[in-house]
């Protein structure tokens, strides 16, 4: 049941019947890419997509809203991953008002909240 209403999602996203939004996380360092990755966020699905990454590997914290908003509910994080370059993976049933941090090693406590701190909400 879960896959048929996955595909019913998929299909809605694809007619343009659900609201979307892209978040873009790209920061360089004397002009190399340290980590490259987009998200595209449709209705309760997230597309993540590790574009490039300085270690190979992007490294994800997914917290609530109100965490990357307000720093409350910041423990424990949603989901924590880790992906190779050039890997997507989709995620389903996350929050609406989800934020998420990326970087290309493990992140440390706190480097998530400057990364929040340091980007505005994203646009649609």
């Amino acid at each position: 049941m879960e896959k048929l209403i996955l595909l019913f999602y998929l299909l809605l996203s694809l007619a343009g019947c659900e609201p979307s939004r892209s978040v873009v996380t790209h920061e360089f360092v004397n002009g190399t890419d340290v980590i490259y990755s987009k998200i595209q966020i449709t209705g309760e699905l997230a597309t993540f997509r590790c574009l490039r990454s300085q270690s190979g590997q992007c490294h994800y914290t997914v917290l609530s809203g109100a965490c990357g908003t307000r720093k409350v509910n910041c423990e424990p994080p949603i989901t924590v991953f880790t992906m190779r370059q050039g890997d997507t993976l989709l995620l389903t049933r996350l929050p609406e008002d989800f934020a998420s941090c990326v970087t290309p090693s493990p992140t440390a406590d706190g480097a998530c909240a400057q990364q929040l701190a340091s980007v505005g909400r994203p646009t649609p």
